[in-house]
């Protein structure tokens, strides 16, 4: 990824620093969520990590979110090293917003949280520490469900193998910025918005990169109409683009009707 590139995408609109340096940036993509962006941005607040940065992408949202988390910014700017918004001159999609921050952050660990969901305390300190203890590229948690539904979502240990049927391991994940760095970022696919990070974890196994799995509840997943999925819309069109992307790894599926068993 070319972060000289991916920064003309938009432009800051909002930045606040202190002297105090971080060792995590949380991106948070913001498209349409002005009704929970203050929630996700306040469960970063309660972290219990002493310096957290946060970068909010505007992603040409088309209600008042971005103004929203500036105020909000605003009123908690001695909680974080570093607070930027920035905003994108046109829509990019959830991969190439996560770009955006990655290519307007500089520290060494960042974290992924989309706007409508949340984290509990201390997901951040603990992620960070099973990575540092792990030396896995990323770590990642069980998540809490919310909303229209609840429960425990799917995660489950690192394991390679199960990416071939699809992905259980959700975004809301701490990376490395050089392994993000190194597999070239998020990737732009015809089904962005709900694939981008399986895609990447793919891109991580072919690189023999590997997650850690902390079997805590430490990430609350916000369960609603519009809640991106594909384990139940378009699973086989997804399916099909991965196993061309990645056919190491990823399973083409199988034709309509056709057995586990057949030959």
């Amino acid at each position: 990824m070319r972060t000289f590139d991916v920064k003309r995408l938009g432009s800051v609109v909002y930045e606040t620093r202190h002297d105090a340096a971080a060792e995590v940036a949380v991106i948070i993509p913001l498209y349409n969520y002005a009704h929970t962006i203050a929630e996700a941005l306040d469960s970063v607040v309660g972290q219990d990590i002493a310096q957290v940065s946060v970068v909010v992408v505007n992603d040409c949202s088309a209600d008042n979110g971005e103004q929203r988390a500036i105020t909000f910014l605003e009123r908690h700017s001695a909680r974080f090293a570093k607070a930027r918004v920035v905003r994108h001159h046109r829509n990019q999609g959830p991969s190439m917003s996560r770009n955006s921050g990655i290519a307007h952050s500089r520290e060494p660990f960042l974290f992924m949280l989309d706007a409508d969901n949340r984290i509990r305390p201390p997901a951040l300190s603990r992620l960070l520490e099973g990575l540092r203890y792990s030396g896995a590229a990323f770590a990642y948690s069980q998540l809490c469900l919310f909303g229209e539904q609840e429960g425990i979502g799917r995660g489950d240990v690192w394991d390679p193998s199960r990416l071939a049927e699809g992905n259980y391991i959700d975004t809301m994940s701490m990376l490395r910025r050089e392994a993000l760095l190194a597999v070239g970022g998020y990737a732009a696919l015809a089904e962005d918005g709900q694939v981008e990070d399986y895609d990447l974890w793919c891109r991580f196994t072919e690189r023999g990169l590997r997650g850690v799995f902390l079997p805590e509840l430490l990430c609350e997943y916000r369960v609603h109409g519009s809640s991106r999925s594909y384990t139940t819309q378009n699973y086989d069109t997804v399916m099909a683009e991965m196993s061309l992307r990645h056919p190491r790894v990823v399973k083409p599926p199988r034709p309509t009707g056709q057995s586990s068993n057949s030959s």
